[in-house]
């Protein structure tokens, strides 16, 4: 099989349109042709002008046919671009997906702690619920401390002008005294009763005042928790919706590639078909040059002929011409001597004379006559070849 020719940038349309037709053309008389016997064959005479047809019509099919191989060679290098590129397009969405995979995870183990975080924060809240509670028990019995200290000063002033009146009886009164000594330790009493209220009051506000704080701050972290959370409850969605588009576009490049497949594979089944019509061709192509060869053979011998022919024809009119001077020089010598006779004898040697000259030229004529009709025949054979 011979190679292919270079590749053309002519459009292959009309190429391929034409090598359909000519294969149609010539799908019956190819094979036949190459299927005769070489006996079978007409003459080179009629056969020139065809074969010469038959193998400018196989030059422009071999041609059509290389220039689709071409085409259709281009376009699978394209094919296999597109294919690698669609390669490189699949790897580097699988490594973005991959990556999209990771950081999903990682966003998903951020938020198992921030969730962990926030089950804390809410355990602290319902610690912090108790704790502003103990607070409120703590504000009611300071309150209820404040009442029970109100009520103490009431009652140390109550005691306090009853002290005045009992000591102004105190001293009317040993007994009194005595009540009074009481009294006073009572008063004592109640005053270090009432000093460790104020503070055990100093004690519960402080208290109070760390809890609220507390609160404060563990508010705070809830509601930076609850932000975080939400900020990356969107971060995941949106990986989702990533993760989602990305695997509609590797659906859609794996399709694209598996038809790019599919083309590849109906471009090379028509690269072979094209091939083996390519090798029919070529086989032709062989069976017509060497019917050509043939031919010119044949040619070269009739040329060969036409011209010891023509020489011959040459010698053959020189002879003529030779003869034909040599019968009007006899013609010419003879004449007078004719002329010179009596009438009779004259009149027989003249009309054997005159019909001599008239036989050689009309011999002469029809030899130079048909000599020329062969020398025109093998000449006009020559040009048709």
């Amino acid at each position: 099989m011979d190679k292919p020719t270079p590749r053309n940038d002519s459009p292959t349309n009309t190429g391929t349109s034409s090598a359909a037709a000519s294969r149609g053309a010539r799908g019956t008389s190819a094979p036949e042709l190459s299927s005769a016997p070489r006996e079978a064959l007409p003459d080179f005479e009629e056969l020139a002008p065809g074969s010469t047809r038959i193998q400018d019509t196989v030059f422009e099919e071999r041609d059509d046919v290389l220039s689709v191989i071409n085409e259709l060679e281009d376009q699978l290098d394209r094919y296999q671009e597109l294919r690698g590129t669609l390669e490189r397009d699949l790897v580097q969405s699988t490594e973005q997906l991959s990556a999209t995979q990771q950081r999903v995870q990682e966003l998903e183990w951020q938020a198992v702690t921030l969730q962990t975080r926030i089950d804390a924060l809410e355990q602290i809240k319902q610690e912090v619920g108790i704790l502003e509670e103990q607070v409120d028990e703590a504000n009611a019995r300071s309150a209820r401390l404040a009442e029970q200290v109100s009520a103490a000063d009431k009652e140390n002033t109550k005691i306090a002008s009853e002290l005045k009146t009992a000591n102004k009886q105190l001293e009317e009164l040993w007994a009194v005294r005595k009540e009074r000594d009481g009294l006073r330790g009572d008063l004592r009493s109640m005053r270090a009763r009432l000093d460790e209220l104020e503070r055990s009051q100093r004690e519960t506000m402080e208290e109070r005042a760390g809890l609220q704080s507390r609160v404060q701050e563990t508010q705070l972290a809830l509601e930076e928790s609850r932000a975080t959370r939400l900020q990356l409850e969107q971060n995941l969605q949106i990986a989702h919706e990533r993760i989602g588009e990305l695997q509609r576009i590797q659906k859609s490049l794996e399709e694209r590639l598996e038809a790019g497949r599919v083309e590849k594979k109906n471009f090379q089944a028509q690269i072979g078909h094209l091939e083996r019509e390519n090798g029919r061709l070529v086989e032709q192509r062989q069976f017509y040059e060497s019917e050509l060869t043939g031919l010119r053979n044949a040619n070269r011998q009739a040329e060969a002929a036409l011209v010891s022919m023509k020489k011959a024809f040459a010698e053959v009119r020189i002879a003529v011409t030779e003869t034909r001077t040599r019968a009007r020089r006899r013609t010419m010598d003879l004449w007078p001597r004719i002329g010179s006779t009596g009438p009779g004898a004259g009149h027989a040697a003249g009309g054997s004379l005159t019909v001599d000259p008239a036989g050689v030229g009309s011999g002469e004529g029809r030899v130079i006559r048909s000599a020329a009709i062969a020398a025109e025949a093998l000449a006009r054979g020559g040009e048709e070849e």
